[in-house]
């Protein structure tokens, strides 16, 4: 207390004169109109200033949150085209009404953890798990196209089985002939893969869409895979080896969606028995 009031004296003079600086320049401002508007003007700049740095830097932090809520929304609207194409199949002969009937299909928006795609054997790892729904067996597909099948699944994260994965084997057809086909890799570039299964007599053209023949438990019929490269038949043989660019270049993934098939259980059930 000693010290407090001995650097109050020490300083008084500079303190009164800040005292009677702040006084005049408030006296000014209140009471002269055109310094008044100065003064506001000012004001409203540096604070307009202010707020707007502000803002930047919650928006900066929100951004992750934002994100999260256009992927699910996202998420939502790639299912419903999902469901209501194959509804629309199924039901070409009779009407339907009830949106509710319609969802067969659910997509799991999930981001990408960590890659391997240098490899003969390739895997994305997810950062969502069992606790999120996500069990074996189940299709990644991102906005493109397919990406592979969960292989591997913990309470929070899970491994997909890439198409660039020497292990892979997608049920495919040429969207305009509807010829199936299996989709697998057998070169060393990530963005082609192999249409094998095709018979010689099949119509295939340069430029067709390839896309998931719906036969298996993982994927809806019609997601998108990619277009015919290139084809030829070998010497011998009764099919086609068909190249295949992928519409995806799986590399630059960060977000993919898991397809959750309501009937996948059923379905799976139905296949075992039909191959004993």
């Amino acid at each position: 207390m000693r010290n407090l009031i001995y650097l109050i004296i020490r300083y008084s003079a500079l303190f009164v004169f800040i005292l009677l600086e702040c006084l005049s320049f408030y006296l000014i401002v209140n009471y002269n109109r055109s310094q008044k508007e100065i003064w506001s003007h000012s004001s409203n700049l540096f604070t307009g200033g202010i707020n707007k740095r502000m803002e930047n830097i919650q928006n900066y932090f929100s951004l992750q949150v934002q994100n999260d809520s256009l992927l699910s929304e996202n998420a939502r609207l790639r299912e419903q085209i999902i469901n209501y194409r194959v509804a629309s199949k199924e039901n070409a002969f009779q009407e339907f009404e009830s949106t509710d009937t319609l969802r067969k299909y659910h997509l799991i928006p999930v981001g990408v953890c960590g890659k391997t795609l240098n490899l003969r054997n390739n895997y994305f790892t997810l950062c969502k798990g069992r606790a999120a729904g996500i069990r074996p067996g189940m299709g990644v597909i991102s906005d493109k196209g397919i990406v592979g099948i969960v292989k591997t699944v913990s309470n929070h994260f899970s491994t997909v089985l890439l198409l660039t994965n020497s292990q892979s084997r997608i049920s495919a057809r040429i969207k305009d002939s509807n010829y199936p086909g299996t989709i697998v890799w057998n070169n060393s570039n990530p963005r082609i893969v192999n249409l094998i299964e095709v018979p010689r007599h099949a119509v295939v053209e340069i430029g067709d869409s390839i896309v998931c023949s719906g036969y298996s438990i993982s994927f809806a019929p019609d997601v998108f895979i990619g277009r015919i490269a290139d084809f030829k038949i070998h010497e011998g043989n009764s099919n086609y080896s068909i190249d295949v660019e992928l519409s995806e270049d799986l590399s630059a993934l960060d977000f993919v969606y898991v397809i959750d098939y309501h009937y996948i259980e059923e379905k799976s059930n139905q296949l075992e028995l039909e191959n004993e």
